[in-house]
């Protein structure tokens, strides 16, 4: 089920209805929503609806909120909206915005293992938080992982700056820390 998701990325997830006319508050989780335009085809997580058009976006909030107002083609009116509220929202990759040296989708960072300069295993990415000064990689460590002095739980946290990071390489879903253990 999951490899046919492989293939998109997922761009947020419908809030609710907003007004009478078939518009919904959609909730973003990409980092490009001004690249979202009518016209832009998105797929959903549903079997019944399984694409919608969009025909207009506006009042983009990606301060505060991270949300956005959209219509979607052939969705008319609140009743139809309330039936797409929940819905995942994914763009296929190909259409993805291209981006720049050093950058990379957080899709494409989860899952990555994570070494040490040694190359011995420390754990797999599970997840990536943003804050304010910069985004934090969760390592999750599992039987294979070396022991860190002074990091006795089964998740961590590792910034992903360039202070702490010597290599990401998503090809190889291998990602290389410049800092020793104790830095951690």
């Amino acid at each position: 089920m999951l490899e046919k998701y492989n293939r998109f990325r997922i761009i947020g997830i419908i809030s609710k209805p907003h007004g009478i006319h078939g518009e919904v508050i959609l909730n973003l989780i990409t980092d490009y929503p001004y690249s979202i335009v009518k016209g832009t085809i998105l797929y959903t997580n549903n079997e019944e609806i399984t694409s919608l058009e969009v025909e207009s976006i506006r009042s983009i909030d990606v301060n505060i909120r991270k949300s956005a107002i959209i219509k979607f083609k052939n969705i008319e009116n609140k009743e139809e909206a309330q039936k797409i509220k929940g819905l995942s929202l994914f763009r296929s990759k190909d259409q993805s915005p291209k981006l720049g040296e050093l950058e990379y989708w957080v899709d494409d960072l989860i899952g990555c293992k994570v070494y040490n300069q040694e190359n011995c295993y420390i754990g797999t990415v599970k997840e990536i938080y943003k804050n304010l000064a910069n985004d934090n990689l969760l390592i999750k460590k599992d039987k294979n992982s070396i022991e860190i002095e002074g990091i006795n739980e089964k998740e961590f946290f590792i910034p992903l700056i360039e202070e702490y990071i010597s290599e990401i390489d998503i090809n190889q879903k291998k990602i290389i820390l410049k800092k020793n253990q104790e830095y951690l």
